[in-house]
């Protein structure tokens, strides 16, 4: 029987990127897509209508994730997976300048809305043995000039990760920080963040791009897909970069 599997923020970069190798052969799983904005998930189901199912929604303000593991069940009967890749940059600001909402909008998005769908989501997953991949990054544990907001949500995703992995021995989880890819989120650092934030920094971002040095969003993508299939118990609570020498076996 397909794998079912849940993607979120998968309308674009790397959440379609993973939503696209799941779905096609050979693995060819049943998904459901999570986003804000149907567009791309439309595609998706146009392109593999009895493999998918998606439902859209703002993470700050409703459930949708936990609405997901429903969906998940009605549509098809069980859950093998998820992919918590749906997050939010914004703020950027010193915390001499913080905006205590929109800090708390970020936290909604980028980690409060994880355990509502965890808490949904844990007996359906200890009946299937499942797997949960959280997309975090080295911001949880590099400071970036601004980003206060965003990294600290990525360290509580990381400690998430452990958390679950130590209370539920019967499903794998892992945190996984994807580098710095060639997507929307770098367009908007080069070019809408850019006085929000160091020029050292800036200047990083900017040559990343021109040197060719972000990888494309299907390289981490692939490592991702490969856990929430095959995880197991060596990376098992752990927080890692996809090029770690520890998750070799799941690059190929």
């Amino acid at each position: 029987m397909a794998p079912v599997i849940i993607v979120t923020g998968a309308s674009r970069g790397l959440g379609a990127a993973i939503a696209r190798q799941l779905l096609s052969p050979p693995i060819a799983a049943n998904v459901v897509l999570v986003a804000r904005t149907e567009s791309g998930l439309k595609s998706f189901a146009d392109e593999f209508p009895n493999q998918v199912a998606y439902l859209t929604g703002d993470l700050s303000t409703d459930r949708a994730n936990e609405d997901a593991i429903k969906l998940a069940i009605s549509k098809f009967g069980k859950l093998d997976g998820i992919i918590f890749n749906a997050a939010i940059l914004d703020p950027i600001a010193k915390l001499g300048k913080a905006d205590i909402s929109e800090w708390k909008k970020l936290y909604d998005i980028n980690f409060f809305s994880l355990i509502v769908a965890l808490k949904e989501a844990i007996p359906y997953l200890k009946e299937t043995k499942g797997k949960v991949v959280f997309i975090s990054s080295g911001a949880a544990h590099h400071y970036f000039y601004g980003w206060g907001a965003y990294g600290s949500s990525k360290a509580a995703t990381d400690h998430l990760a452990a958390t679950l992995a130590a209370e539920e021995p019967d499903i794998f989880s892992i945190s996984l920080d994807p580098g710095v890819m060639d997507t929307d989120m770098q367009i908007d650092l080069r070019d809408k963040h850019g006085s929000e934030m160091s020029p050292s920094e800036h200047e990083r971002f900017l040559k990343l791009k021109s040197e060719g040095g972000l990888s494309p969003p299907e390289v981490p993508g692939n490592v991702a897909v490969n856990l929430v299939l095959n995880g197991g118990p060596a990376a098992n609570g752990k927080a890692l970069r996809f090029t770690d020498p520890e998750l070799a076996e799941y690059t190929k």
